[in-house]
């Protein structure tokens, strides 16, 4: 069995926050079943956060968690473009409110273009997609996210 890891698993056990306890435990379970991987996006994830000071720092890191860094496959890379287009055609336009669902939109002061967040990016897509064609579930505690571009990949633990 092959388990993908999700960039925030790693932070949750780097940070000690509240997810701690749960990523430790799926990260153990996930290496008594077999390899434990992360992509070149994750491991960049990682190093972009500041806690480590050399490459070695954080490969030391990962080693002691038993996680291999691995290429992704062709056909997960290009899944993952299908997915970020299907994610960038359902965007609405405008900026909307989280909790009532209300649009509006904002303007550039400069250029007068519309100003849109991204909330995901990219490499949240290649992580799904690796995850999903290269091996057999994903530890991530975004799996709202996940089930909604990849449903077939089975995402846990099941509090994330």
């Amino acid at each position: 069995m092959i388990t993908a890891v999700d960039t925030n698993v790693p932070l949750a056990l780097l940070y000690g926050d509240d997810y701690a306890d749960a990523a430790e435990a799926a990260l153990r379970g996930a290496y008594q079943e077999g390899r434990v991987v992360i992509t070149p996006v994750v491991y960049a994830e990682l190093a972009a956060d500041g806690q480590f000071g050399a490459v070695s720092d954080l490969d030391e890191f990962l080693a002691d968690l038993s996680v291999q860094l691995v290429e992704p496959s062709r056909e997960a890379v290009f899944r993952a473009g299908e997915k970020f287009q299907q994610y960038t055609d359902r965007r609405p336009d405008g900026l909307q409110c989280p909790s009532c669902g209300t649009t509006q939109t904002a303007r550039c002061e400069d250029c007068d273009e519309e100003l849109t967040p991204r909330q995901h990016v990219a490499a949240d897509f290649l992580i799904g997609g690796h995850a999903t064609i290269d091996a057999d579930e994903l530890l991530s505690f975004d799996a709202a996210f996940y089930g909604t571009y990849f449903p077939s990949l089975t995402v846990s633990p099941e509090n994330g």
